[in-house]
């Protein structure tokens, strides 16, 4: 059985991880033996995605919310996990009974949180919402006034409160003001369009870096004596040529490095060095999810009919949160940047061939997995790989993450 697996972030007021909902199913399109009931399968799956992939891979130190039906609490499936990193999040349309709230009352016994998903103003379980110690208020099912009064309720009642699918950034401040504790959705997928900040001028150095990186014969001395420049810069880059995600060691110098280590690899250590230089302290998960992007994308594009394109479709995956890192339009940012054509329409939204990759990623970050096939068919790409692709990316850009601080 194939299992896709990928994760949504959880924010606290601080803009800091605090856990990841896993989204999780089989690929639809492949066969399955109907005479295996779901919750059975799903059990499955949930086994499968923690044991095999790893939940290392997925979480790292923080929790992992995982929605469970009524009948996998009732067969004791969340026993077999961890109780110090696991959320059991109850689905909507649960409806208790005397056995499935005793099974409940024992694994908070145990230690479990339980949290409500997809939580609306006329949810009607009380015996539920006395056992829940959080409740993810549903911003697309509710109206404000609706979620101000579950949040008056249910705050003073010692619940927390964490605000979900929360699509505009302007969403997520009023929810902030309201005094939600946490947050969840794509509010930072949108920058805000009212604010123009722009490139700090190292930022633009790594671009002009890069163009010359990109030359036909890129040449060696000049670009080490432009990053030598940049103290930061010079050291990031060296510690990187020297750690582990490198097979050159005990490089003494730039230039040294760049010859051994390569053009191609070299650019998208630069990549990473400009977004970190980029974000703030408060959007070092912005930095972690295009680190995962690049990384994603690379390897699906390496595998399929654009493999020739792998390193542009990199930095696509790179480039495409710097609006929000920046917060402003993208078209802006990219106006005056030294980018090939293709990647500039592809990160503008437009119909080109990179743009499938970017389509498989963002569809993929959705949890949209049965209509993965039928795109990555138009690049010749395998989409029983992507569940791997995915987790080993994940793992790789938070262990890179981790030794960039």
């Amino acid at each position: 059985m194939d299992v896709f697996v990928a994760r949504q972030p959880i924010f606290d007021r601080s803009n800091r991880v605090y856990g990841y909902e896993l989204l999780y199913r089989t690929n639809e399109n492949n066969f399955f033996d109907n005479s295996v009931s779901s919750n059975v399968a799903t059990s499955i799956l949930l086994m499968n995605t923690y044991y095999s992939f790893g939940i290392d891979y997925l979480i790292s130190n923080q929790l992992a919310f995982i929605n469970f039906s009524k009948a996998l609490v009732e067969n004791d499936i969340p026993l077999l996990l961890d109780e110090k990193n696991v959320v059991i999040e109850l689905l909507e349309n649960i409806k208790p009974d005397h056995h499935l709230l005793n099974k409940l009352c024992y694994l908070k016994e145990r230690g479990f949180r339980i949290a409500l998903d997809d939580f609306t103003f006329h949810y009607p379980y009380d015996e539920l919402i006395n056992l829940a110690d959080i409740i993810k208020v549903d911003f697309l099912n509710n109206t404000l006034d609706e979620i101000m009064q579950i949040f008056l309720k249910y705050k003073k009642q010692g619940k927390i409160l964490l605000a979900e699918k929360v699509e505009s950034y302007e969403l997520y401040l009023w929810a902030r003001k309201v005094g939600f504790d946490y947050f969840q959705g794509f509010y930072f997928s949108k920058p805000i369009l009212e604010k123009k900040n722009m490139l700090q001028d190292s930022a633009y150095q790594y671009f002009r870096l890069i163009e010359k990186l990109n030359a036909d014969e890129p040449n060696y001395k000049e670009i080490a004596s432009i990053i030598e420049t940049d103290v930061t810069l010079t050291y990031k880059l060296l510690k990187l040529i020297n750690s582990r995600f490198s097979l050159v060691t005990n490089i003494s110098s730039v230039q040294h490095g760049l010859a051994l280590l390569g053009i191609n690899a070299f650019k998208k250590w630069l990549s990473l060095a400009m977004l970190q230089n980029i974000a703030t302290l408060k959007t070092p998960e912005i930095v972690k999810i295009a680190m995962i992007r690049s990384q994603f994308m690379e390897k699906i594009a390496r595998e399929s009919s654009l493999k020739n394109s792998s390193e542009e479709i990199t930095f696509v995956g790179i480039l495409s949160v710097i609006d929000v890192l920046l917060e402003a339009p993208m078209k802006d940012i990219l106006h005056n940047l030294p980018l090939s054509e293709e990647v500039k329409n592809t990160l503008l939204g437009g119909d080109t061939q990179y743009g499938i990759v970017l389509k498989i990623l963002k569809t993929y970050e959705l949890g949209d997995f049965e209509n993965l096939p039928n795109i990555c068919e138009q690049i010749h790409f395998d989409s029983n790989k992507l569940p791997k692709i995915y987790c080993k990316s994940v793992k790789w850009a938070e262990d890179l993450f981790e030794y960039m601080q």
